[in-house]
């Protein structure tokens, strides 16, 4: 929330402008007269001696004639002064001052300058904690910037579902929100297709704590962070571990909070479908007040969401795919979904197309019939009511999550205190809880032989038995974030910031999955619930009835840092002053001691995850240089500007495993020893911008970057003894015996590599930024990004260790020779190793034009679009990479947004985007050609189309009127406005890989927002 300052317009309409033509018609004081013409001609007397350079002069001479401009009326002018020593004065005056405020303007704009490659901490009167420098959508790298305003318009209740919409260098698919029953409260972003895992996420230029998942440091949770904090968000899209250490591969999300409350802020949104299926709301509270004269300012917010589910029953996506699957495809089992359906079957695990045939000799003529509601089985009428339904699916009778939304709450309070001039501290805190809970349905693939005495038919038969409110799916992740802080100026117009930090996720979950009947009675028992209507006559006690997964357990991390950064100018450039920015940072990461309870069909079993520790140390500098600027007025060189970075960071990673079986909760816990994994990395950015005029830009980076293995990358498995069986199954020979089968036992080791080196990248991106003259307001960006990987961590399959013995030493162990000839392999070391290579090429688009008119008020067109040319990954350098760029596990080859913004007076504003889906391949890039055609065939088609959805917002600003509509603002936004469904997703391919349209199934929405500021 920003302090209200009059705008640009809200100022002209304010402006009281005197003059003597706008003078009160009455007769002025004569002592408030007397004492302006004294101002003035003392000030008048000053110039004459002191010249126009004395400032004391002009400032005197300025506010004479401002009085003077109010109090001469009535007064006789020719009784003081000649009118021709008056307009003198007025005009020496006039010249004096207007010399005055282009000295201020000029040291303005040397004080802005002066801040540019500066942490936004460090800038003196900034009241952010951004750690970082100020980056810009026309910076040196290609940075893509969003502020407050363009968030608040998206009507997007979630960091992650904002950039889902309007980034389109943002290759995930779906939010998590859109995930059904595997839904979680944990946002994820994954800038360029590379994983989630090489997207840094900062928030105000610092790392957040990891998720962890035992053998994992995941992403962290961006959505406990209300988007009502954000002031802006800045996205590198390339590779930056130069600037911002391991784990940027892909690039770089900074979220910066806001800082500059003043006064009392209240906001309140509603959204919801049209048809009112899926409501949603946050309410928040922001404000900040100061003490002791402005040193002290105390900063608070506060933030609650929360959202319904929106069930698949509500929607025809599920109802749609199983169609689309049965004209297709009728014999997979996923057209039974949905509701009570039953086919014929002749393997016990797909659907068969032999037509259905009741024991007392009717034919159905077709191999599919469903169960007609208030049916209480065949024992009623002999399945005439089945056969009456033959051909005829229940599509949409069952009701399972298909979109639902994290309650959140979340708290932040920031004090911060000056206590000279030079030196002040600050503490920063937030905490933010988000929590997942659905109720689900207990499905199971139900077999009924025909021998079954409650099969009417000749023939067995699938069904897909739906139990309501059988399951609970629950998730809660817990933030804290704790950052204190001293600033302070140095000699030389230097800074330095000293900082320590303590953060602390938990992640807590509970999880239930059916695995099928309890017993044979209960088998028994649920073949009749099969193949009758199970909502008119329920199970007394289904959860009794089956054999349940159930899991309960919470994990933690702690991440602690130490970091000391500096800045300041270094010499002055022709362009400005050239600036540096250096670091140290020391972090230390360790995931919680971890129990983990699970019960697979009534047998309990207790699984430890012991600590784990992550030590990094870091070194960082980066050097910013305005080599010349339009002030140098130099021939074809109207900007230049260089920057480089480099940084080193040390890495040890202490990790002794994951899902250690134990007793019970309190144990024992044998001491383990732990894979260590340690290494150092140094990198760099360069880059440069040069404009030779004012309408076009060049800009060129290089960067490179790293990837830490992950910890269960680093953690062997227990050695595994392969029996002849095995062996034979998997056709294990080798060839040094003359392609003889490999003797039994062989003892394999599998799983992490202790001895991994960090996964490597190179990113080079070149742009052109065009700004015409001729079309003041325009602005085009293009720029091209190459990002190029290697020592990717992977595993071969067994018999490659063989055939590549030589090439890979000490993998293979033999036995004694004999004869001349090589022992028997004994042992082969199959663990991870860095093997694989992945090649990223993306060209990015933004475009904007603005257009400024007394009668149309501001129209703002502008544009942003991806195009990923390839993201492929070679496993081996002897085989041929796979491009996963338009296939629907990567990222689509074209995506992006355009829209119009329009605005009035401050008072009103309007706009309308639309937002581009390219199409893509149905199945997956890692698939068989065979697996491709039959999902194609499942689909209909190799692709799913192109889609195109359009939002529109109306906002209005009620002003600094007074009443209670005073300082308030309101908004109306309304998503896919033409409720536009998206292109079906066969039922098969679904319910393996989950829902893959680009599409909110929550269809056509509108948001209500209101803000008020006390």
């Amino acid at each position: 929330m920003k302090a209200r300052v009059p705008s640009m317009h809200s100022q002209k309409r304010r402006s009281t402008r005197p003059s003597l033509s706008a003078c009160p018609r009455r007769r002025s004081s004569p002592s408030r007269t007397a004492t302006a013409w004294r101002n003035f001609t003392n000030s008048f007397s000053e110039l004459k001696t002191a010249g126009p350079a004395s400032r004391h002069s002009a400032n005197h001479c300025h506010q004479g004639v401002q009085q003077m401009k109010f109090d001469v009326t009535g007064v006789r002018f020719r009784a003081l002064m000649g009118l021709g020593n008056l307009a003198m004065g007025v005009s020496l005056c006039s010249t004096t001052y207007a010399q005055d405020q282009a000295n201020t303007a000029q040291s303005n704009a040397h004080g802005a300058a002066s801040e540019v490659g500066l942490p936004q901490i460090l800038v003196r009167g900034k009241s952010t904690l951004d750690m970082d420098i100020r980056r810009s959508r026309d910076d040196i790298q290609p940075y893509v910037v969003f502020d407050a305003e363009q968030i608040a318009q998206s009507g997007a209740q979630t960091i992650e579902s904002f950039l889902q919409t309007y980034l389109p260098m943002n290759a995930q698919q779906n939010t998590t929100s859109q995930l059904g029953p595997q839904t979680s409260p944990q946002g994820r972003l994954d800038l360029r297709g590379l994983g989630a895992n090489q997207t840094l996420i900062l928030v105000d230029g610092r790392r957040l704590p990891s998720i962890s998942t035992g053998d994992s440091f995941q992403q962290p949770n961006l959505n406990g962070i209300s988007v009502s904090q954000i002031e802006r968000i800045e996205i590198l899209p390339a590779t930056a571990s130069g600037i911002y250490g391991g784990g940027a591969t892909g690039g770089v999300i900074n979220i910066i909070l806001k800082r500059d409350y003043s006064g009392i802020e209240v906001d309140a949104s509603y959204g919801n479908a049209s048809d009112g299926a899926a409501g949603q709301y946050r309410v928040g509270l922001s404000g900040g007040f100061s003490l002791e004269d402005g040193r002290t300012r105390v900063l608070f917010s506060a933030s609650h969401a929360d959202a319904g589910v929106l069930q698949s029953n509500r929607r025809d996506f599920n109802s749609q795919g199983r169609q689309l699957q049965m004209r297709n495809a009728p014999t997979d089992p996923s057209i039974l979904l949905g509701g009570a359906n039953i086919c014929s079957t002749v393997d016990g695990s797909t659907c068969s197309t032999q037509p259905l045939q009741l024991k007392s000799g009717a034919a159905l003529g077709s191999a599919l019939t469903s169960v007609p509601a208030k049916y209480t089985g065949a024992a009623s009428d002999g399945g005439a009511a089945l056969a009456a339904n033959a051909g005829q699916l229940q599509f949409n009778q069952t009701a399972q999550p298909l979109w639902s939304a994290p309650e959140t709450t979340t708290f932040t309070f920031n004090p911060r205190r000056e206590f000279t001039k030079d030196v002040e501290a600050y503490l920063d805190y937030a905490y933010d809880y988000s929590r997942t809970s659905l109720t689900m349905p207990t499905q199971s693939l139900q077999y009924v032989p025909a021998s079954a005495t409650v099969n009417p038919f000749e023939q067995d038969v699938l069904s897909y038995l739906t139990v309501p409110n059988g399951l609970v799916q629950q998730q809660v992740v817990k933030n804290t974030r704790v950052h204190v802080g001293s600033i302070v100026r140095l000699p030389g117009h230097w800074s330095a910031v000293l900082e320590y930090g303590w953060l602390h996720n938990t992640t807590s979950s509970i999880n239930s999955t059916a695995l099928g009947a309890a017993s044979q009675a209960a088998d028994d028992t649920l073949q009749g619930a099969a193949l009758r209507d199970i909502v008119a006559s329920p199970l007394g006690d289904p959860n009794s009835l089956f054999s349940f997964y159930k899991q309960r357990g919470e994990l933690g991390n702690t991440l602690k840092t130490l970091s000391l950064r500096l800045s300041g100018p270094l010499m002055k450039l022709p362009g400005g002053n050239l600036t540096a920015t250096a670091s140290l940072e020391q972090r230390r990461e360790t995931s919680d001691n971890s129990i983990n309870f699970s019960d697979i069909g009534g047998a309990s079993t207790f699984s430890w995850t012991p600590e784990a520790h992550r030590k990094v140390d870091a070194q960082y500098l980066e050097l910013r240089a305005p080599v010349l600027s339009p002030s140098n007025n130099v021939f074809l060189v109207n900007a230049l500007e260089l920057m480089a970075s480099i940084r080193h960071d040390g890495y040890r990673t202490d990790f002794s495993g994951s899902s250690i079986p134990v007793d019970s909760a309190n144990g024992p816990f044998l001491p383990q020893s732990p894979s260590v994994n340690s290494f150092g990395s140094t990198n760099s950015t360069l880059g440069f911008r040069y404009a030779p005029t004012r309408d076009i830009a060049l800009r060129a980076s290089h960067g490179t970057g790293f990837l830490p293995p992950d910890l269960g990358q680093i953690r062997s498995a227990a050695p595994g003894q392969y029996s002849s069986f095995l062996i034979s199954l998997l056709n294990l020979r080798d060839p040094a015996r003359g392609n003889s089968p490999v003797p039994a036992p062989l003892t394999v080791l599998a799983g992490g590599n202790p001895s991994l080196k960090p996964e490597a990248s190179r990113s080079s991106s070149l742009g052109l930024v065009l700004t015409p003259q001729f079309a003041p307001g325009l602005r085009i960006s293009l720029d091209h990004t190459d990002i190029r990987k290697t020592n990717e961590i992977g595993a071969l399959p067994l018999q490659y260790f063989i055939d590549h013995e030589a090439s890979l030493p000490g993998r293979v162990v033999r036995g004694p020779g004999s004869g001349g000839q090589p022992g028997a392999i004994t042992q082969i070391d199959a663990s991870s190793l860095n093997l694989a290579s992945t090649r990223l090429q993306a060209l990015d688009l933004q475009a904007e034009y603005a257009i400024n008119s007394e009668t149309l008020g501001r129209l703002r067109f502008h544009a942003a679009a991806t195009y990923t040319k390839e993201l492929s990954r070679r496993v081996l350098a002897t085989e041929a990479a796979v491009d996963r760029a338009g296939f629907s596990d990567g990222p689509l080859k074209w995506r992006g947004n355009l829209g119009i913004d329009w605005s009035r007076n401050d008072a009103w504003s309007a706009g309308w985007n639309a937002q581009y889906y390219d199409s893509y391949r149905v199945c997956q890039s890692t698939q068989s050609e065979a697996d491709c055609q039959m999902w194609e065939m499942w689909q209909g088609a190799s692709k799913v189309p192109s889609q195109l959805y359009h939002d529109v917002y109306v906002r209005h600003d009620f002003g600094t009127r007074g009443g209670v509509l005073g300082e308030t603002e309101a908004s109306f936004g309304v998503n896919n406005v033409f409720n536009n469904q998206g292109s079906s997703i066969a039922s098969g391919v679904a319910y393996i890989v989950g829902p893959t349209s680009y599409v909110d199934p929550r269809g056509r929405r509108f948001t209500l927002s209101l803000r008020k500021h006390f």
